[in-house]
């Protein structure tokens, strides 16, 4: 049986062209109360859970219901 990843940890798959996909929730949009999701794609697993985990670690300081507000120059 395959292990369980914990919440916010992602999920991480291997798609049909051989790639490994990694997924996870960046937030959730403040208008329509759905999630965010966001992937890594990488060519072993991996590769891809370490892409996944900083990942995760950089969404998490972000405020996302704010996204619009911020400008490049800001």
């Amino acid at each position: 049986m395959a292990k369980k990843r914990a919440n916010g940890e992602g999920n991480i798959r291997k798609r049909k062209d051989g790639r490994w996909e990694g997924r996870y929730t960046a937030g959730y949009d403040p208008a329509t109360g759905k999630r965010i999701i966001k992937n890594v794609l990488g060519k072993t697993q991996a590769e891809v859970k370490e892409k996944l985990a900083l990942a995760i670690d950089s969404t998490k300081d972000l405020d996302v219901a704010r996204m619009d507000d911020c400008t490049v120059a800001a």
